[in-house]
């Protein structure tokens, strides 16, 4: 790319990513048309300078809100067309601090997880300001829930497709948001003044369940994650898995567990569970952990089979 056409690149990004509709909502028709004409490579950067914009910005929960749901279009259309890494999946968290920092997050991750931010960011302000909320009000306050575990969904299936790292503090997030929930839900005892009103509860806790699942399955096999079988199963197998307390448990071993205060998925634990932990144990039911582990031999017997394989392409 020449000076000038970077230049001129550099000033359609700047323009872009300071939206004065986050301030005055007119304003956004101009901005969205100069975004799609702009181009992805563009357009990707100029959305994440204006989700961080607004992250920082101080306005009010209903501005916030009205903001966001304009920009997940726009978010999801630039994604979908964003180059990929076109690397080799690896087993989701397997990469090492150094590969991580090598290789960093790509602009598709950073937009999944700004939204995430932005979102979470608006629930919390939501719920500070509206004690009592309308039943409008519920409903976007069940319009971020559900998108939040829907870009964190989108995070983790990116990291496994693509072999990325994923953002630092992305598990711990999506666990500080369950815990949310969870605590806003029994202290609430109802929506919020609104008896059988907004998001169903079961939904929160099944979405919660099926990144656990999928987090737990792309740790033993990427490939497998992924699979025609697996993303079948996934709905029907979250709502048949338990989180349990822990009590109870102490001591026992090969444990599949949810650490609430740790940035990293569900994992087996290979020693006793000790009485110092915090979480729950994730108890799956029979039919995951056996495609658990016929995903685990696919790949156990890819990984055999490659030396014959590059010795026939050598």
């Amino acid at each position: 790319m020449g000076s000038d056409s970077l230049q001129l690149a550099t000033a359609t990004i700047r323009d872009l990513a300071t939206p004065r509709f986050i301030a005055d909502l007119p304003d956004a028709g101009e901005w969205l048309r100069d975004l799609r004409a702009a181009g992805v490579r563009q357009s990707g950067p100029a959305l994440v300078l204006a989700l961080d914009g607004l992250r920082r910005a101080d306005c009010s929960p209903s501005r916030r809100f009205s903001v966001l749901r304009l920009l997940k279009r726009p978010v999801l259309k630039t994604c979908a067309g964003l180059p990929k890494p076109w690397v080799t999946p690896l087993p989701l968290g397997s990469a090492s601090a150094d590969d991580s920092v090598q290789r960093g997050v790509t602009v598709e991750q950073r937009l999944y997880w700004l939204m995430f931010q932005n979102l979470n960011q608006a629930l919390h302000q939501f719920d500070r300001c509206y004690l009592v909320q309308d039943e409008q009000q519920v409903q976007r306050r069940d319009w971020a829930t559900h998108n939040l575990f829907r870009f964190f969904g989108r995070q983790i299936h990116y990291a496994a497709l693509w072999g990325r790292p994923l953002p630092e503090n992305a598990w711990r997030d999506l666990h500080d948001l369950y815990v949310y929930l969870l605590v806003r839900r029994m202290t609430q005892g109802t929506h919020h003044g609104h008896p059988r009103s907004g998001q169903d509860d079961t939904n929160i806790d099944n979405e919660y369940k099926k990144l656990l699942l999928f987090g737990l399955a792309a740790q033993r096999s990427a490939a497998g994650a992924r699979s025609g079988p697996f993303m079948a199963g996934l709905e029907e197998w979250a709502r048949r898995t338990v989180l349990e307390d822990p009590h109870g448990m102490y001591g026992d071993v090969g444990l599949y567990v949810v650490e609430v205060a740790e940035d990293r998925p569900p994992r087996q634990l290979s020693v006793p569970l000790g009485a110092d932990f915090r979480g729950w144990v994730l108890v799956p039911p029979a039919a995951f952990l056996a495609q658990l582990e016929r995903s685990a031999r696919d790949d156990e017997r890819q990984v055999r089979r490659l030396p014959e394989n590059l010795a026939q392409i050598a």
